[in-house]
């Protein structure tokens, strides 16, 4: 069946930055991207799953009922000591407002490079995870970093077919250029709209070409929407840390103007939990 014009083109974008993505990642010799990966799995998801701790709930003081006392061996309610009900739990309240610790937030520094405890491998079930374990902060975005020193971290979850992921590198498009206010019959989930605008180098895009500039590594955690065999089968995974070696501007599948970079893994890491190897076959 022949396609309608506007997808062809489509089509035609695509496998154009296929094979430009592919030329870029040839480049930094780790993996040949025309030829075809035999990737077997060196162990069952998840490797590690790393879950808030579930707290039990500790007596702040006396767990005697508020309305007795104890005295010479007997218990007196609090109707025949004279004190109103009411009063006893208003004072039980003000007595806890004086125990009870004000929960504060206490932001945490960012910071380039390895968290401490935390080894490739690692698994959350939630973005909210990965955020309160420091490894990506935003709970939605795909990249968090400085537009100064760069990048901290990206999240590896989808939204282009044209990027190329080896594993020990990939390809990866930057953020914006989709129409984030939405409209009445489709006002959420607008982070996976159709790009509509041209992206700009401001914000996480600032900072991933930052990051080619100072060279500092970048965490990298690969999640269940991926549409890769890299990706892992639920939540998300922290792959370890990466450089980008290379950045630039083109036109993207949408027809849009994108930026793109491409980033290759660190040595003397733990290895991904995958054996790759390259058979003779060229790749499609």
């Amino acid at each position: 069946m022949k396609m309608a014009q506007g997808e062809s083109d489509y089509e035609l974008r695509r496998l154009k930055n296929i094979e430009d993505n592919k030329r870029v990642l040839a480049e930094l010799g780790l993996l040949n991207p025309y030829m075809k990966l035999c990737i077997r799995k060196k162990h069952s998801e998840p490797i590690k799953t790393l879950k808030p701790v579930k707290k039990t709930k500790r007596p702040l003081c006396d767990t005697s009922p508020p309305s007795v006392e104890v005295t010479s061996g007997r218990r007196k309610s609090a109707r025949i000591r004279g004190i109103a009900v009411e009063d006893v739990a208003l004072q039980l309240s003000e007595d806890e407002e004086n125990i009870i610790p004000k929960k504060r937030y206490v932001p945490r520094e960012n910071i380039y490079g390895a968290i401490d405890g935390i080894e490739p491998g690692a698994w959350w079930e939630t973005r909210m995870q990965c955020s309160e374990a420091g490894i990506h902060r935003p709970t939605v975005a795909g990249i968090h970093g400085n537009t100064e020193e760069g990048a901290y971290s990206i999240a590896l979850s989808g939204g282009y077919e044209d990027n190329i992921d080896l594993g020990d590198c990939f390809t990866y498009t930057g953020e914006g250029g989709r129409d984030l206010k939405g409209t009445k019959a489709n006002p959420k989930n607008l982070r996976t709209a159709p790009q509509s605008k041209d992206q700009t180098l401001t914000r996480g895009n600032l900072a991933l070409s930052q990051s080619v500039k100072t060279g500092n590594p970048v965490r990298v955690i690969r999640g269940y929407k991926l549409p890769t065999v890299f990706a892992p089968d639920t939540g998300y995974r922290y792959d370890g840390l990466y450089t980008v070696t290379k950045c630039w501007y083109g036109t993207g599948a949408s027809g849009f103007g994108v930026w793109k970079f491409a980033l290759k893994r660190c040595p003397g890491q733990l290895p991904l939990p995958f054996e790759v190897t390259q058979s003779a076959t060229q790749s499609s």
